[in-house]
């Protein structure tokens, strides 16, 4: 295969993979949420509200391992200072209810996509069976011509990590991927990989026409792979095209400068001789 039809099929390739759909938004979420566990009710009106951005209570929880936990994020609009926090308290009613155990001093800035973030273990006066609320806390401008903190909560119950058959979608891709959200969930992949079972995700399919969560993520992900091979395809091209004109200079040069021959007396005196004879 040639590069040039290589390349135009990388482009083609490339093209199917960048959807170009990332600006009609998640219609049941705000800029970044839960995608595991799955977070209360999103409400417009309520996100901005202290400490779980919604109008719903403790509805539903999640099975939660004890040890090797993870959440899965995704985002779909630009978010700073995100912090992770979790309570332990049946149903926290204030910030002052959470504690930090993802400092936003270590993500200041997320790119839409989807991200994973390993959850420390709880302290061991927390057994089987008991529950616990996770707290997203980040700043956007996602409904505003300014910065605003928004939130978002998951409810939990504990269970021992030998009856937890749920795999975790957990995988970190971004519009601009970052190294230091890659080193932070290297040991996350590995644990949650070990829980293996068919994937309950909730990707939350929205009835109104915009994308879903796992839609989201997908989309981020399909840009990414797109990229890559733009990239792969323009230096296939590159090189082509370089060793190309450096042909064609070669032979312009040979043209202009034609090499010629030189005969010393000695040579010639010999060629006439030659020809006498």
């Amino acid at each position: 295969m040639s590069p040039v039809t290589l390349f135009t099929g990388l482009l083609a390739t490339a093209s199917l993979l960048i959807p170009g759909t990332l600006a009609a938004e998640a219609s049941d979420m705000g800029a970044a949420a839960f995608m595991w566990p799955p977070d209360r009710a999103w409400g417009a009106a309520q996100d901005r509200t202290a400490p779980c951005g919604s109008s719903a209570g403790v509805t539903n929880r999640t099975e939660f391992p004890l040890t090797n936990g993870a959440v899965a994020l995704v985002i779909q609009t630009e978010s700073y200072s995100v912090n992770l926090a979790i309570s332990y308290d049946n149903d926290p009613t204030s910030n002052s209810d959470f504690t930090t155990i993802v400092s936003s001093s270590n993500f200041p800035d997320v790119e839409p996509g989807h991200e994973c973030y390993s959850v420390p273990n709880p302290p061991s006066t927390v057994t089987s069976g008991s529950n616990a609320t996770l707290q997203l806390k980040y700043v956007s401008d996602f409904d505003n011509d300014g910065n605003e903190t928004y939130y978002a909560c998951a409810d939990i119950t504990y269970v021992p990590l030998s009856s937890f058959d749920t795999s975790i979608p957990c995988f970190n891709v971004s519009e601009a991927t970052s190294s230091d959200s890659s080193s932070s969930s290297s040991s996350t992949s590995s644990s949650s990989s070990s829980s293996t079972s068919t994937a309950s995700t909730n990707t939350n399919t929205s009835s109104s026409g915009g994308l879903s969560k796992g839609a989201i993520a997908g989309v981020v992900v399909g840009t990414v792979v797109g990229a890559a091979l733009v990239g792969v395809a323009a230096f296939i091209a590159g090189r082509y095209w370089q060793k190309k004109a450096q042909r064609e200079h070669a032979v312009a040069m040979n043209m202009m400068n034609p090499v010629q021959k030189t005969w010393s007396a000695s040579t010639a005196g010999r060629q006439g001789q030659g020809q006498t004879a």
